[in-house]
Order: structure tokens, then sequence, then C-alpha cells
């Protein structure tokens, strides 16, 4: 919006600087960006833009956070990354927007081109939204009423559709009718639900047993996965080929892929169904995020535990080496952690101080402190963190609504290339069930030209 490209600082009576009190309510990692929502409805976003993913209606990085201006009186009340796009929910108007990377129709807008800036659905205005949960190339949101929408892609039926069709547009889950879904996550190309009932479902791509439900093959649409020890289950997460369940009485259960420890379990093997995380049955876990190799638990006394890749120190405890079980992440002045986001190879943390913190990756400036460095450690992001700049002096994009979206066709930007572990990987030994080779013939990411 023109006239919004001034800092949130700059406005005041009488000359004078008048900075709105805000705080950040909400994180979120994705692929190589960050987002956060903020006190006031304002939201900011970080790190690559290449694909329009930080909504500024540019593709250029950002390595501080900056306020998204295109959607500044929209009334945005949640924001969730998807690998390469993003998602947002204003509660004024329930609507949805996404911007990003919009191949196989991810963003849903019946089409796969990208977007630079927020745009609406369509499809689901007026639909009041509880939950969107974003994977690599696919989208859920959970209404109010228990319903889930699912679109994007569906090689592997990850949208639980019953064919493996991509949708362009969300529909509606048929296979949930008469069933309250409470919460979604999404994978690669795997999908997870718990219900208000407490079961919980697994559908898509099954291989390395992602799925829970005991073997390695794909489902078109959810199927209940076994109960475990007669648990109710009341949180789910997704890493890029694994799942985390967290039960009522705060028992944490991972199963999928383990070939760099995610699972926690003390080894590097995959396993079909959920497994109980035995070394923290001490701790009521409140909060799991699972990253594309990684994966933090949040406990009810604000303490976290990561485990699994750490090459660039996404594990947050000082070195890069993988760790198969968890190990508890310090933070300055011992603060407590009340949220957690993983990011494929970053992960955002706030703590109850109301301070942002950041580690892992940064080569896109996905960490938010003015640099393309790695972090192995917590690191405050100064500009939005109570006890840095305490989000006074945050830049805004400076979008312009006549620009609209800047679209440049992904084959003109790209090489498809094989996925990098395949030739990595594919030579070496594998401990576990399960190997980097062992992914879909059209499993590929994009290298820029």
């Amino acid at each position: 919006m023109e006239g919004s490209a001034m800092s949130m600082e700059e406005e005041g009576s009488g000359g004078e600087v008048a900075a709105p009190a805000r705080e950040v309510l909400l994180i979120s990692a994705g692929a190589s960006h960050s987002v956060a929502l903020l006190s006031g409805n304002a939201m900011c976003s970080w790190g690559r833009g290449e694909d329009g993913q930080l909504g500024h209606g540019d593709a250029e990085d950002r390595l501080f956070p900056t306020i998204l201006s295109a959607l500044d009186s929209q009334g945005i009340v949640s924001v969730t990354c998807g690998a390469d796009h993003t998602a947002a929910y204003s509660q004024s108007d329930d609507q949805v927007y996404s911007w990003g990377w919009g191949d196989f129709g991810r963003l849903g807008h019946g089409n796969s081109s990208d977007v630079f800036s927020p745009q609406p659905i369509k499809v689901l205005q007026g639909l009041k939204i509880k939950q969107i949960a974003c994977g690599d190339s696919h989208c859920l949101a959970v209404t109010m009423d228990g319903e889930v929408q699912s679109w994007g892609r569906n090689q592997n039926g990850q949208l639980g559709l019953g064919t493996t069709e991509d949708s362009l547009i969300p529909q509606k889950i048929q296979a949930f009718q008469g069933i309250c879904v409470k919460m979604i996550a999404a994978g690669a190309e795997h999908t997870a639900a718990v219900t208000e009932d407490g079961d919980l479902y697994g559908w898509g791509w099954g291989r390395y047993g992602n799925l829970g439900l005991g073997d390695r093959n794909d489902r078109l649409i959810p199927e209940k996965v076994a109960s475990i020890k007669g648990e109710k289950m009341v949180l789910v997460a997704c890493g890029w080929r694994h799942t985390i369940t967290v039960s009522s009485s705060g028992n944490l259960y991972t199963y999928g892929w383990s070939k760099y420890g995610q699972l926690g379990h003390g080894d590097f093997e995959d396993h079909l169904s959920p497994h109980w995380l035995e070394v923290l049955k001490d701790s009521c876990i409140s909060q799991i995020s699972g990253g594309w190799r990684h994966t933090m638990a949040l406990t009810s006394d604000g303490r976290l535990y990561g485990w699994g890749w750490n090459k660039f120190g996404q594990v947050g405890i000082g070195d890069n080496d993988d760790h198969c079980s968890p190990v508890q992440v310090n933070f300055p002045e011992e603060q407590k952690v009340k949220q957690i986001s993983c990011g494929w190879r970053h992960t955002l943390a706030l703590t109850e101080r109301g301070n942002v913190f950041s580690w892992g990756r940064g080569t896109s400036g996905q960490l938010g402190h003015g640099d393309i460095v790695d972090w192995n450690i917590p690191k405050m992001i100064e500009v939005i963190s109570k006890d840095g700049l305490g989000c006074k002096q945050i830049e805004s994009s400076k979008f312009l609504p006549s620009s609209g979206k800047i679209w440049v066709s992904p084959s003109e930007r790209y090489a498809i290339v094989p996925d990098e572990n395949i030739a990595k990987h594919s030579t070496n030994p594998i401990k576990g069930n399960g190997s980097d080779a062992n992914v879909p013939e059209n499993d590929v990411k994009r290298m820029r030209v």
C-alpha cells in the first residue's frame, strides 16, 4: 500500500515519534524463510524471497524482519509457512491469503503461478478457520466445525481425496464426514491429523512408516492409526518424512524416517508405528515441531529439547553433530520457551519474556540477524525481541498495489536437478530401514540457473 512504506515509528502527533507497543505473538519457519505475527494484527517476514514467499511484492531476500505492508489492515490472526510459500488467516473477514511458489496449486488460487504478494483464496472465503497446515507442496485448513479442506500436490494421496491428482483449489476431505478434526500437520508428501476424540490419522506417502499404520504403503484417504495403550492424542506435527504426536497425558510418540536420529529413540531405526519417547517420560510435552530432519519438543514448564540432523546447528546445542536422543537447548538467563517452530534447516523459538531466538542455517537471512551466518546456539533476533529493539524499528515493505504480482516462469529461473541426497548417499551403507535414495521419481528440487 502506498504510504505504508514508512517504518513503524515514523508517525506521531506534534512531530514526536509514537511507536505502537507491539510484541511477537506467533512464529513460523519455512524451508529458508521465517514469519512472525505481531500484536495489532501486523505481520513480518524475513529470509529467502526468491519465490515470493515473503510477500513483499518482490523476489528479494530480507536479512531483517520486515513488516508485510500488504496485510497491514487485514486483521491477520495466524500465519503458517510452507517450504517456499506462506498462508495467513484474517479473522475479521474470514479470509485465507497465500503467496509464494505456486507449483502444483499449493497456493489454492486455481493455477500454478508464483505470487509475490498476498492473494485471497476465494474458495475459502467466509469459512471460519481453526488451523492451517502447510507442507512442502500441499496445504490443509481445519474449520471451526472440524471439517478439513486440502489443496496442492497430491502425487501420493497426501490431500486425502482418494486420488493422486493435484488440486489447484481447496477441496473438502469427504472421508472425515461425521468426524470432528482438531489439528492437522503436513510433511513433504504425507499428512497427519488428530480428532477431537483423540484419534490419530495418517495418509499420503508412507514409505518410511511415517503414516504410523504399521507398513510402508501409501494411503489415498485418511486411515486411523491403532490406539496406543488407550491414549488419546492431542497434538500432531510432521517433519519432512517423520511424524510426532503427543497424548493427553503429555507423552511424546514419534514414527517414520530416522536416518538422522530425528525420532529420538537413541538409534537410527525407522518406526512404522508410533513409538513412545521414553527418555522424556518425566516431562509433560506441550508443543512439538518437525523440521526437514530434526525435531523439537517443548515441555509445559518451558524447557526445550531438540534432536536429529544438526549439520547447520539447527538443534541448537552448540555443536554440529547429529543427535539421536533429545538434548536440552539452553537460553540466556535460563529463559523459558513458550513457542517453537522448525524450518528445514533452522529453528525459531519465542520465550516467555517476549524474545525471539533463531539458530541453524542462515544462508538466506532466515535467522533475521542481518547477516547470512549459521548459528548452532540460540541467538536473539534484536529487532523483534522485548530485550532488544522491541518491534519499534521494523522496516515495512515498499509495496505498490499497481505492481501486483511479479511472476517469472520457474523454467526460466531454475534447472531441475535430482535430489542432492540421492547422489550423496545412495552408495553408502544406510542405518535404519529407509534411505534417501527411496524417494519418488519426481522428487526434485529447483536450483537457480
